[in-house]
């Protein structure tokens, strides 16, 4: 899901890893038809306000350099962990999507140099653009292939376990944000951890790469709209349920997020088994920005009259933009009083890194009636200390799902767990720590999704 607030931003934005990308050997020929693209082979992270001072930044300038992957572009250019990115091949960087955008469209061997500042002083670092490394599982394979959707190619990623016959599937679908997730199922990041743990145990387990990002054609990933992001997902299931080594009557979705609204949609569409979700939204989207903004504005300590007066222009604001589906510049033409919520709200025409007409044809979606649809059992995941999804949201997804389906709904709540999947001691806690990289992993997402799809494969 999002943070709706213009200080906060999807987990999946607050860091970007551009990790090590898998291949099996058996599947080359077609994975060649989809390019790999360049990889650089770095972690980043926004700037603090310590570290921008210290190095005599402006606003918005530079990124952090959290760490470097071994054998890479970035690496071999010898570029260290604690750098601050300033320019690459050119273009001056102000966050983590610039530098995602900027190798995206570069070639593989292209030379372009890059602007650092390590310890007080400035340099410049020539580089020469390596393609994205490929490794392999202990126990099971990796296959790249692609789907086409809308005329574009996605990458889709599949294990396939060593042992013969056909396995379940654990098909992933990410929250929000531009982050890839061609990533190794044996490093840190929250999804590469719960894949790599039904991978190694015999699960089939899927991603997809959102269009405009990775290899994936398309895009630009923030032009895209929901329609077209939801279709990536649909053909990718429709896909995989076709394989050989692939049981289709025990296809289980966990959406993450914005993955917990495109999940029941596709469910509604594609008989699978189950369907487990964390983290999100089962109301209309207006009742959601508002509830969002009100916690994190308590959460911030601002002042009640304000946030109460705040609330009221983004009720207005969102009318006009997701139901009557009007521009930022002519809702500000008919209510100018509307300028500072709708840059806020809608920055560059943009709501959280994604164009209007995604949010409006979301708004649009009665997202009730599709829980109630379909026959797969439901798991509802809400982080107790997750301050970006509302807790009465999940077992009201239970709800829904036991009136249609007796006895196939139920909500979860785990302690001390965030958006993120990181441990965490209080919502507090996580609002004050969500711009800070890293963090524990919180293992009772993985516990709690094998006990409950081991259940589910029993009936």
């Amino acid at each position: 899901m999002i943070a709706i607030l213009p200080v906060k931003a999807d987990c999946a934005s607050c860091t970007a890893f551009f990790g090590l990308y898998l291949l099996d050997a058996a599947s080359a020929s077609q994975a060649d038809e989809l390019p790999r693209k360049g990889y650089f082979g770095v972690r980043l992270a926004r700037l603090s306000d310590e570290v921008r001072v210290r190095g005599q930044l402006e606003a918005g300038g530079g990124v952090l350099i959290e760490a470097v992957v071994p054998g890479t572009t970035a690496a071999d250019g010898g570029i260290r962990q604690g750098d601050v990115l300033l320019v690459l091949d050119g273009r001056s960087l102000s966050g983590v999507a610039d530098v995602m955008t900027t190798v995206a469209a570069m070639a593989v061997r292209q030379k372009f140099e890059v602007t650092l500042l390590r310890g007080g002083r400035r340099m410049i670092l020539p580089m020469t653009l390596k393609e994205r490394p490929r490794d392999r599982g202990e126990n099971f394979d990796v296959l790249y292939h692609h789907v086409v959707s809308g005329g574009a190619r996605i990458r889709t990623i599949v294990t396939k376990p060593h042992t013969p016959g056909r396995h379940p599937v654990l098909f992933l679908i990410q929250g929000l944000g531009p982050t890839t997730v061609d990533q190794p199922l044996s490093g840190p990041e929250p999804y590469s951890r719960i894949l790599n743990e039904f991978a190694k145990t015999g699960y089939v387990t899927v991603r997809v790469e959102k269009p405009g990002i990775g290899d994936s054609e398309g895009g630009p990933y923030a032009d895209i709209d929901f329609q077209t992001e939801l279709d990536t997902y649909r053909q990718a299931l429709i896909s995989v349920r076709t394989y050989s080594f692939v049981d289709a009557d025990k296809v289980v979705i966990f959406g993450h997020s914005m993955g917990g609204v495109f999940g029941p949609i596709i469910a509604s569409e594609i008989p699978i088994t189950g369907l487990a979700i964390y983290g999100t939204v089962a109301k209309t989207w207006t009742e959601y920005f508002l509830e969002n903004w009100r916690r994190q504005a308590v959460l911030a300590g601002d002042d009640p009259a304000h946030i109460e007066a705040m609330l009221r222009d983004l009720a207005v604001a969102l009318h006009y933009l997701l139901i009557e589906q009007k521009s930022p510049d002519a809702i500000l033409r008919a209510r100018p009083d509307l300028l500072s919520i709708l840059s806020k709200l809608a920055p560059a025409s943009r709501i959280d890194g994604r164009s209007v007409p995604f949010w409006s044809q979301l708004a649009s979606k009665n997202l009730p009636a599709y829980w109630a649809k379909g026959n797969a059992d439901v798991l509802a995941i809400w982080g107790r200390n997750d301050f970006i999804a509302t807790e009465a949201d999940h077992p009201f997804i239970a709800e829904i799902v036991n009136k249609a389906r007796p006895g196939k709904g139920t909500y979860v709540a785990l302690e001390g767990s965030d958006h993120g999947f990181r441990k965490t001691t209080s919502i507090e806690d996580s609002f004050r720590r969500w711009k800070s990289p890293g963090g524990e992993f919180n293992p009772q997402i993985i516990t709690t999704l094998k006990a409950w799809m081991e259940k589910v494969r029993r009936q």
